[in-house]
């Protein structure tokens, strides 16, 4: 007896067929039928009543789909608890990087002198609406608000500061209203960005909508073109790589309104992490209270 005339077996009394239940394992209806006269010649007991028109099950094949039942419920568990024992072992740290992405290889490096076998994937890209919790159970986003789930951990508050050309009309400024840039020209992340979406919310306070004269998708590119003197962009003060931020940019202070946004990671299925998964969760908390501290 193996679990695969178990599994047989159990389907053809569930489909009442053994066509049936061959096309839906996908197997040959000969393969079918010598599992079944191989359970019945092991016990020593018809399992179906054979007719014209098909099979029934009979009493054998009643109780001994009961057990077999039971049996592949079982294995269908112990299969299930061994995944997850082997994913407590992985050493693989699954994320999606919406927030921060200028720091993740610096994090990465600073993980990984710690653990030199730790294995990364990385979506730099807001989530997808069908993403599975446990491909990528962590995310690291921003938010305006905080956040109040359980499963949410706030990592940092963050100042979010203009850059402009230094020598253009702000470059001697080193804080500014919203308002006062209202006619000016942004280079922006696309709408479907964080980012975006809190600062956007920010104009709206001031009374306008910025005049978008560039989008792109790649936060490098945004300080590139304020340097080339092509309009002003959103910088978040503490996740933003120091050295983008050259002679020719200047960085200011929004004052009115307060330009502020949270970094936080949010864990899914957190009883399913691999051992190396938790191990970052605690790392991160460490390494963004170290950042706001400097």
């Amino acid at each position: 007896m193996t679990f695969n005339q178990l599994n047989i077996f159990c389907h053809v009394v569930e489909y009442e067929s053994v066509t049936r239940a061959s096309a839906k394992l996908n197997i040959p209806q000969p393969a079918a039928t010598r599992a079944i006269r191989a359970l019945e010649k092991e016990f020593g007991l018809p399992l179906f009543e054979r007719s014209g028109t098909g099979i029934v099950t009979n009493d054998n094949g009643k109780a001994f789909y009961t057990y077999a039942k039971q049996i592949l419920d079982l294995v269908a568990k112990l299969n299930l608890t061994m995944e997850k024992e082997k994913k407590k072992q992985d050493t693989t740290i699954s994320i999606v990087v919406e927030a921060a992405s200028h720091l993740f290889p610096q994090i990465f490096t600073a993980f990984n002198e710690q653990y030199p076998d730790a294995m990364f994937r990385a979506l730099h890209q807001d989530a997808p609406t069908n993403l599975e919790g446990n491909d990528y159970p962590l995310r690291l986003y921003s938010s305006r608000e905080k956040e109040e789930a359980v499963n949410v951990t706030m990592l940092a508050e963050e100042e979010i500061k203009l850059a402009v050309p230094r020598d253009g009309p702000f470059g001697n400024r080193e804080s500014v209203r919203l308002y006062e840039v209202r006619n000016m020209g942004f280079v922006s992340l696309f709408k479907t960005r964080g980012l975006r979406q809190i600062t956007d919310h920010y104009c709206q306070l001031a009374g306008f909508e910025p005049r978008v004269i560039f989008e792109t998708d790649n936060t490098t590119t945004l300080t590139r073109y304020v340097h080339s003197g092509h309009g002003i962009a959103f910088i978040p003060a503490l996740t933003w790589p120091k050295d983008e931020q050259d002679e020719h940019v200047h960085l200011l202070s929004v004052t009115e309104p307060l330009c502020r946004r949270y970094i936080n990671l949010s864990v899914t299925h957190k009883e399913n992490l691999s051992r190396y998964e938790v191990l970052f969760v605690r790392f991160l908390v460490g390494y963004f209270k170290n950042l706001t501290e400097l």
